[in-house]
Parts: C-alpha cells; sequence; structure tokens
C-alpha cells in the first residue's frame, strides 16, 4: 500500500480573470486530500467524503474515460459544456473513476487499484478539493506501478483530468496542488507560465483566515460559463480590472504594505461580485469584515464554497466571524505540494 497526499489551494487573487489570460495569486493550503493505492485486478474507489464505494472493470474504467474525453472536444467545440458537466454529475465517483482512467492511459498501465480517497478540503468550495485529488491519484497509481513520474508530468496529467470536471479551466488550482507553495500564475494562448514567488515573498501570509460559507449550487465549470455568458463588454472591463490588481497586490505584498493588500481584497471581491459570482451570504460577511477594518473576498468559483478573510488583529476577525456564527478555518499558507506520505 501507498499513501500520498496533496493539498488544497486558495486563490488569493485572480481567479475567474486567470481564464481570460490575466495572471492569478494562488497558495497551497495545509488542508490536503490523501489517497491509498494498493494494485488490484479492478479498479475499486472508496470515498470518505461521500460515504459511497464501488468496483469497476479496468475496461470501463478506460472506456468511459474516453467516451468523456470524446464529450469535452464535441463541447469544446460547440463553446459550452454543459451536457459534459450533467454526465460527471451522474455518480460522485466520476471523476476519480476519470482521473484512474488518465493516469493508467498516460503511463502505459493496464492494471487495477484499490484507492481509498479521505480529504481534509471542503468539497465544492473553491478551495481546489477536485484539483487536489487528481494530482493525488495521479501520483498514487504512478508510484504504485514504479513510474517516477516528474512534477511537471504529474501536472500536465491532472490538468487534462481538470479540462473534463472543469471544460476550459486555467490550469492554476492542479499546478498549485502539485507544486506547493505561493504561486503567480497565469496563461496565454494555450500556454501556462507559473513561477515560484519565494524570493518575492519570502514571509509567511498572517493573520488569513477561511470561512466556509455553504456548497455551491453550481460546480466550477458552471460558474466559469455563467461568466462567459456575460455580455462581452461588460465581463471583459472587470476581467481586465481584476487582472491589474492582480500585478498590485504582487507589489503590495514585496513591499508588505498590508493596508494597500487590504484595499486590494476589498476591490476584488467587488469586481467578482459584478461578474455575478458571489452570493448574499458572501455579500453580508465581506462587509462585516469591512466594518471593523478588515478584507474579505470569495475563493474560487464563489456561488458559495469559501471566504478570504484578513485583518491584523486575527483575534478580532475570528470573533467577528463566529459571531456572524460560521466557524473560522485557520490554515497555514504556501504548504508542500503532492508528496508520498508512506
Amino acid at each position: 500500500m501507498i499513501t500520498v497526499s496533496a493539498p488544497g489551494k486558495v486563490h488569493l487573487i485572480g481567479e475567474h480573470a486567470v481564464v481570460y489570460g490575466e495572471p492569478a495569486i494562488i497558495a497551497a493550503i495545509g488542508k490536503r486530500c490523501y489517497v491509498e493505492a494498493e494494485k488490484s485486478d479492478k479498479v475499486k474507489i472508496t470515498s470518505r467524503e461521500l460515504n459511497k464505494s464501488d468496483s469497476f472493470e479496468i475496461e470501463d474504467v478506460l472506456s468511459f474515460t474516453q467516451e468523456v474525453s470524446e464529450l469535452w472536444d464535441r463541447c469544446h467545440e460547440k463553446g459550452n459544456f454543459s451536457e459534459l458537466f450533467s454526465k460527471m454529475k451522474q455518480d460522485g465517483l466520476n471523476y476519480a473513476k476519470v482521473a484512474v482512467g488518465k493516469t493508467l492511459k498516460s503511463i502505459g498501465v493496464n492494471g487495477g487499484a484499490d484507492l481509498n480517497i479521505k480529504s481534509d478540503i471542503p468539497f465544492g468550495s473553491g478551495v481546489g478539493s477536485g484539483a487536489a485529488l487528481a494530482v493525488s491519484v495521479v501520483k498514487a497509481i504512478s508510484e504504485l506501478y514504479g513510474k517516477k513520474l516528474s512534477g511537471d508530468e504529474i501536472n500536465k496529467i491532472a490538468f487534462e483530468m481538470e479540462k473534463i470536471a472543469h471544460g476550459t479551466p486555467s490550469g492554476g488550482d492542479n499546478a498549485a496542488c502539485c507544486y506547493g507553495g505561493l504561486i503567480w500564475f497565469e496563461t496565454r494562448t494555450n500556454e501556462n507560465t507559473m513561477r515560484s514567488l519565494k524570493e518575492d515573498v519570502p514571509y509567511k501570509l498572517e493573520n488569513f483566515v477561511l470561512v466556509y460559507i455553504k456548497k455551491s449550487e453550481r460546480s466550477t465549470g458552471e460558474m466559469i460559463q455563467l461568466v462567459r455568458n456575460l455580455e462581452e463588454n461588460y465581463r471583459n472591463l472587470r476581467i481586465k480590472n481584476l487582472g491589474e490588481l492582480t500585478s498590485e497586490m504582487l507589489d503590495a505584498l514585496k513591499g508588505k504594505n498590508f493596508l494597500k493588500m487590504k484595499e486590494i481584497i476589498n476591490e476584488t471581491q467587488k469586481n467578482l461580485a459584478e461578474l455575478g459570482t458571489s452570493t448574499m451570504e458572501i455579500d453580508e460577511l465581506a462587509f462585516v469584515v469591512r466594518e471593523i477594518g478588515g478584507a474579505a473576498k470569495l475563493c474560487g468559483a464563489g456561488g458559495g464554497g469559501i471566504v478570504l478573510c484578513y485583518h491584523e488583529n486575527k483575534s478580532k476577525l475570528i470573533e467577528t466571524i463566529r459571531n456572524m456564527n460560521y466557524k473560522p478555518i485557520e490554515v497555514q499558507l504556501g504548504v508542500d505540494g503532492v508528496r508520498v506520505e508512506s
């Protein structure tokens, strides 16, 4: 048996805009997805979070993976992935099933695996639960069969999985979950550019608290489609604003200008809300945090999920969050990427 884990992530800034070629700053967080794997003549997937387990023939896994890959091609040609998202939603284990199929095909193995999935990462909350699962499955199966893949190879396979889950994702989520740390990410002309920010920001980001609002009624892919459906000029103006704010954020972090950082976070939330990705609950929490002198913004696709909150006085922030009947989640930012645990 082998155990592998990968961290979740948060967008400090840049979600949605990164899909359109603007930059994002993403941090790996200290909540992880764990995958235990053993060799088998079938593919068995057990998910603690879904309270579900099922077994599949290897050929069925490969066939289903091919089917949804071809469906992605058709949806991409039409510019609408609704049919793909609907099919993937039919079974909660489909995501892991396709991750197994894509990994087996990529590493040239026709064997099976018994996978036990346990995750500390809130599902559907904008903190990379799916990307962490994809990265963990790729690493676990490749290690299980003695295929020593590089980080770039793992990331490439995981990105193909993310495309099945989200249509046209940026690739930033799987990159953060794979490599860890704090990264600058952008994609232009179908090429991803990623660099570590360890030299630019050589200190830990402190006084941040995550708040899980509620599960989004839409998947990440569906939220991306919602923004894509907006009037083009209206959408692009706000996307451009978010890109400019991301560059300003890096400058603020370099100079440890936390007052400017707060202003950027709050302005980011304003733009994301105007794109239709916020909710009444997120807006209310962001308002209350601003009222006590802090900053808050949704993370990831929106529609629910996680809100990133900041205040120089962390105790005051936590008290405020609890008074709103939410549970503050304290996590370390910039943790290790995917790794073998045992």
